[in-house]
Formats: structure tokens, C-alpha cells, sequence
């Protein structure tokens, strides 16, 4: 199976971690120590939240990319309205699994400006359609104070010829198309993961190396380019 660019993305931070691993520069010391102070984290948790990062990425990748396959009918093709529901939750808690992490990488690698990506990611409407029908259909508030809240329900007659539209307060319809909230929401995944391996490569590796070319290799793709088994096809912008 073809790998996402996220994937390729987190591959470089797994690289680099599995060069520190084979050279084994760390001497006698503790791995997780070593790695810890490698990747200049200030928190001795910092490796627990890089590899969860790694594991969570890994998983929720495969979901993302069976859901973009075979999307709410699944490879079955029964027609089964209960599948759709289950195929609906599932991908939009992995999309807010995805989510958590990378904010939690964020917060590790002291992207800034800090605050402000971690609403814009927040802010994303995968996310809020995630909080709306699949966490806080009973009570999903905007109110900091939770002084109010509104109620949502899926309209499955349209569920039920794969579209998206839902029912707030019993008197408020809102149509939402999956495809273009799931494309929205990996080009903020994957520009985030790219402004961390920029900041990390630049800061330790002075953009030298194999590590740098893979990245610049990446961030082509990432800005349009295709590959063809070893051709690459870029594309300028006018």
C-alpha cells in the first residue's frame, strides 16, 4: 500500500531515531535519557509522547485510508445503515486521535506560535464535526462557560446515500461534505509535521544530509509533485 505523506513525514522522525538507536553514540547512559536530551525535550516524558505519536499516526493512518477507499458503504458493499454509523464514528475519532498527538508534538518540539496552532487545529471542522455527532451529539457547546448548549442528530435517510447532514436543536440543518473536510484536515496535519521537521532538521542536522534531502524530496510531493517509480514530475507555480 502507498504510503500517505504523513506517513512519509513521521518516517523521517522515526529514521532519525533508529540512526540514534544503530550508532548507538549514547554510550552506556539510558536510551530514553539519550533520546530525551537528543531531541532537546524539556520534559523526561517527552519520549513516551514521541513514540504514542508514532503508534497513533501509524494506526489511525490505515483507518484514514480505508475510510478514503471505500468510504461509508465499506469493501462489503451491503447495503447497512448501522456499518455507515460505525464507518462514521470510527474515522472521525481517528481523525481526532491524529489530532491529540500531533498537538502533543507541538507542545514537545515548541512549535510556534504555539497557542495559535493548536486552535487552528482545534478549529478545524473534521474536528468540530467529530465533537458535533460523534463525542457531543446530546450536549455540544461553543460556550467556554457552558452556560448552553445544542443538540444534533444525523439525518440517516441521507447517511443512508453516503451524505453528511445534520439536524441541530430539531430546526437547524447543516450539510457537510466529508471528502473536503478530510482533505482540509490532512493539509493542516501535513503542514504542521512539516514546519516541526524543519525547525528539528535545520537545529540539528543544519540542513545537511540525508535527513534534509528527504525532507526537501517530501515537501515537493507535499506541494504537488508526482512521483513515477524513480521520475519525479514538479510543477511550478506561476
Amino acid at each position: 500500500m502507498k504510503e500517505s505523506i504523513i506517513e512519509k513525514q513521521i518516517g523521517i522522525l522515526r529514521t532519525i531515531l533508529g540512526d540514534l538507536a544503530e550508532n548507538d553514540k549514547n554510550g552506556d547512559d539510558d536510551f530514553i535519557e539519550f533520546t530525551n536530551r537528543y531531541f532537546c525535550f524539556d520534559t523526561n516524558f517527552g519520549w513516551n509522547i514521541l513514540m504514542n505519536a508514532f503508534y497513533v499516526f501509524e494506526d489511525t493512518e490505515l483507518a484514514k485510508s480505508d475510510f478514503e477507499k471505500f468510504g461509508l458503504q465499506g469493501p462489503s458493499r451491503y447495503k447497512n445503515t448501522g456499518e455507515k454509523y460505525l464507518r462514521l464514528y470510527g474515522a472521525l475519532n481517528s481523525f481526532y486521535q491524529q489530532n491529540l498527538a500531533l498537538i502533543n508534538l507541538v507542545k514537545l518540539f515548541h512549535l510556534s506560535p504555539e497557542k495559535e496552532i493548536i486552535n487552528q487545529l482545534k478549529d478545524l471542522d473534521c474536528i468540530k464535526l467529530r465533537n458535533k455527532i460523534a463525542a457531543h451529539s446530546t450536549n455540544y457547546s461553543t460556550d467556554l462557560n457552558n452556560k448552553g448548549f445544542d443538540v444534533y442528530e444525523i439525518s440517516r435517510p441521507e447517511l443512508e446515500r453516503g451524505k453528511i447532514r445534520l439536524l441541530k436543536n430539531h430546526d437547524i440543518f447543516e450539510t457537510y461534505l466529508l471528502d473536503e473536510l478530510i482533505e482540509d484536515f490532512n493539509k493542516k496535519v501535513q503542514e504542521i509535521l512539516s514546519e516541526i521537521l524543519k525547525k528539528f532538521i535545520k537545529k540539528k542536522f543544519k540542513n545537511q544530509g540525508k535527513h534534509f534531502e528527504e525532507f526537501i524530496k517530501l515537501e515537493k510531493l507535499r506541494n504537488g509533485a508526482i512521483e513515477f517509480g524513480n521520475t519525479r514530475i514538479e510543477f511550478k507555480n506561476n
